[in-house]
């Protein structure tokens, strides 16, 4: 399901500010007939120490997640693959733990909050529990399942819940985060 307005072509160059510490992302976003391509770069300080963090999203025409591939400050790239069937494996290894979850969630970049907004395309006042890959990048990519909810409040607007984190976001027309409360806001 796509959300309105979704176009046969979708190209975008999008910079997101953080708002609690030092850092920006960059994104180049691509998504056709044929898929999505998201290639992203983020540099922050979220503790004080700076943090490079590249990663690419590949996903099918309904943006369901196929393909990621996390750097970590340059160091060995890791990949995580999901199958047709919903199963995960990371680097060419089955990662049973996984299976099932829908899409995945990068800390440290409000790009993966459009994955499941574009994929759900929910009506304002409809919500959506998912299981997701969660992907933390420091000290080392760890890659492990949790429980969101995403709940459209209007049409530019969700509740995003994940544990006892909770927050209002503001999306584009695309379902780009343009303002993430006191972690990001996109720049360009």
């Amino acid at each position: 399901m796509m959300m309105d307005g979704y176009r046969d072509v979708l190209r975008r160059q999008i910079m997101w500010e953080s708002v609690q510490w030092p850092g920006s992302e960059h994104l180049d976003l691509r998504a056709d007939a044929e898929g999505v391509v998201a290639d992203g770069v983020v540099l922050a300080a979220p503790e004080g120490d700076p943090i490079r963090l590249a990663y690419r999203v590949e996903c099918d025409a309904d943006w369901q997640t196929r393909f990621l591939s996390v750097q970590f400050h340059g160091d060995s790239r890791r990949t995580l693959v999901r199958d047709d069937a919903g199963n995960w494996s990371e680097d060419g290894r089955a990662r049973p733990d996984l299976n099932g979850c829908t899409d995945i969630d990068i800390a440290l970049t409000p790009f993966t909050n459009t994955l499941p907004i574009r994929r759900l395309g929910l009506a304002a006042g409809d919500a959506a529990d998912l299981r997701i890959v969660y992907v933390q990048p420091a000290p080392e990519p760890l890659f492990s399942a949790a429980d969101q909810r995403y709940t459209r409040l209007a049409d530019d607007r969700y509740r995003y819940e994940s544990g006892d984190f909770q927050s209002e976001i503001e999306v584009d027309r695309d379902g780009l985060v343009t303002a993430y409360p006191g972690l990001w806001a996109m720049a360009s």
